[in-house]
């Protein structure tokens, strides 16, 4: 699709170059009004417009579409974030705000996990490890930057599956954290 349309403003580009010399080589001692000319300048002029268009409404449907993967991965995302707040913050939501965040991050930080968190939080990622895989693919959709980041919290949830104290357990939580922070920042093109 793209070829052709790179095909066709080409030769746009150099029928309109043209077109002003080819109207006074050839018509030059002829009535314009007897020729296809006018018509077929008309003609592509239609049709620069609706490629324009299309290629617009192509690209914004592209990106909503990408917008859209990245919510669904966000909202995936949340089952490891809710359990590390306050349960006064957890109907807010971690990643709608992102004072909430860095709030729920230095008292991570400062405090740990406490052990039921620390348990939890190796459940759930047992549980979602087969579902971010499958995921991967919904990443990919979106671009090569979340796809990548999408691999580090992979690696980070099986890295908090596989902890085998507490403070392994919050370490890696932190670190999983915090690369949800960075994929939630990424730039969607």
């Amino acid at each position: 699709m793209k070829g052709i349309l790179t095909f066709y403003l080409v030769f746009l580009a150099i029928f309109f170059a043209m077109a002003p010399f080819l109207t006074l080589m050839l018509y030059a001692e002829t009535d314009l009004s007897l020729s296809l000319l006018p018509q077929l300048i008309g003609f592509c002029l239609q049709g620069t417009f609706l490629v324009v268009v299309f290629s617009i409404y192509e690209k914004r449907s592209s990106l909503n579409s990408k917008r859209n993967h990245k919510f669904a991965l966000r909202t995936f995302l949340s089952n490891f974030v809710d359990p590390c707040l306050d349960s006064s913050h957890t109907e807010a939501g971690f990643l709608q705000s992102q004072q909430l965040f860095l709030e729920g991050m230095e008292k991570l930080r400062a405090n740990g996990l406490k052990e039921q968190t620390a348990t939890k939080i190796q459940q759930i990622a047992e549980k979602s490890i087969p579902s971010m895989e499958t995921l991967t693919v919904i990443a990919a959709q979106v671009d090569h930057m979340h796809l990548e980041m999408w691999g580090v919290l992979l690696e980070d949830s099986r890295n908090i599956r596989d902890a085998d104290s507490e403070t392994a357990t919050s370490n890696a939580t932190i670190k999983l954290l915090e690369n949800i922070q960075q994929f939630d920042e990424l730039d969607i093109f």
